[in-house]
């Protein structure tokens, strides 16, 4: 948002992280339903350090230090786990920013919220790497 109250509608900026799935700011607003009047720059750095989160949790999907080449299902996953991360993370700062009244949405300020994203995310996650969401460790 600007300091005159402008909002670009049609922000977007992609995220490359070399050979992972590219990241758009404009789809992550799509998919999880955030109004333009929340910072590009916030959303940004929000699915920069989701995406190093997911990565890390994948990285023994690495070819050698390449990413793996993912189907187009996959990198569907993959972004939704990055998306859900994200979200979950920017959910304080949501609570933070001015909303008006017509943008309000309970959901946004509800933190249980934020663990449901995560939970998904997480099953996200162990699907990509092929092994149930639904683990149990022997002793």
């Amino acid at each position: 948002m600007s300091f005159g109250g402008y909002v670009e509608e049609n922000a977007n900026t992609d995220i490359e992280f070399g050979g992972w799935p590219v990241l758009k700011t404009s789809e992550f607003r799509l998919m999880r339903r955030i109004p333009s009047l929340f910072d590009e720059s916030s959303i940004i750095t929000a699915l920069q350090a989701a995406s190093l989160y997911v990565q890390g949790e994948l990285d023994e999907l690495l070819v050698g230090s390449e990413a793996p080449d993912f189907d187009t299902r996959k990198a569907s996953v993959y972004k939704r786990a990055v998306y859900g991360t994200a979200h979950a993370d920017l959910l304080p700062e949501f609570a933070t920013q001015d909303r008006r009244d017509a943008a309000e949405n309970t959901a946004e300020d509800d933190f249980k919220q934020a663990d449901r994203f995560r939970a998904q995310a997480k099953r996200d996650i162990s699907l990509l790497l092929g092994r149930s969401a639904n683990k149990v460790d022997l002793i």
